[in-house]
């Protein structure tokens, strides 16, 4: 990955700023060809939404194929079940309702083609967005605006943390993920690092950005943690090589029950 050790060296000048971070960077599984299971429940209604692909080789186009024909239902922990619908889109699967309860757990189940996946996750409890705001840095090459998200971190609880940044309504790739091992309990700061140090991801005067903060369960931290070894992908892929998958019966991907805020400023 080209861009992590540079992000690495960055990260300790900001280290009272900012936790531990891991800038994912997707990659395409060139092995045999599987199931790509790309499944979010949130705290909020119509964000129930599941993608269904597979996997391709790397030098093909990067276009999400979707899969039509599955059966897509989430199981809330008193057993009611709800059956998503498959949208106009082929292979996005969604419900205009369904919306999970922070530290309720989830099971999601797919049959397509012949085969079942599974998947079970917690939605962790809410913690509040405080701010979002850009923060000057400077590096080897003068100062620098990123975004930064403050929260404060519950004490005496193990937290793990997701940020997705849009640029005048476009998605940065900027997919980061964070623990509380170093801040447990304290007021962090975190810097939104940029998919890649260009001229085009520089915060420039006028730029709109929205900074979206989920809270998540551990074992879709770990997910996004496995992918930081990638070779570059395209798009919001789930396919990247050897992740380490919350869902059993041999798909590639996850599923995240999870909170979600966000908040938006205009660089002055």
């Amino acid at each position: 990955m080209k861009n992590f050790k540079y992000i690495i060296a960055i990260f300790s000048m900001v280290l009272l700023l900012s936790s531990c971070e891991e800038v994912i960077e997707l990659n395409l599984d060139t092995a045999t060809e599987k199931y790509v299971i790309e499944a979010n429940l949130t705290d909020h209604a119509n964000g129930a939404r599941v993608l269904i692909s597979k996997t391709k080789s790397y030098d093909s186009s990067n276009d999400f194929v979707g899969i039509t024909g599955a059966v897509v239902e989430i199981e809330d922990q008193l057993g009611n079940v709800t059956r998503l619908t498959e949208s106009a889109k082929k292979g996005v699967y969604l419900h205009s309702t369904l919306k999970g309860t922070p530290t309720q757990t989830y099971k999601l189940k797919i049959t397509v083609g012949g085969q079942t996946f599974t998947s079970t996750c917690v939605m962790p409890a809410l913690v509040p967005l405080e701010d979002v705001y850009p923060y000057e840095l400077n590096l080897f090459d003068g100062p620098r605006l990123f975004t930064h998200v403050k929260y404060t971190d519950p004490i005496g609880v193990k937290n793990f943390y997701r940020f997705i940044e849009y640029k005048n309504d476009v998605y940065t790739k900027s997919i980061m993920a964070t623990n509380d091992e170093f801040t447990d309990g304290k007021t962090v700061n975190q810097t939104i690092f940029p998919y890649e140090f260009d001229d085009e991801s520089k915060l420039k005067k006028g730029d709109r950005i929205k900074l979206e903060f989920l809270t998540i369960d551990e074992p879709v931290y770990k997910y996004w943690f496995s992918v930081d070894n990638g070779a570059q992908g395209g798009g919001d892929s789930a396919a990247p090589a050897n992740p380490v998958s919350n869902i059993k019966g041999g798909a590639i991907g996850y599923f995240s029950a999870h909170t979600i805020q966000s908040k938006e400023y205009t660089v002055k």
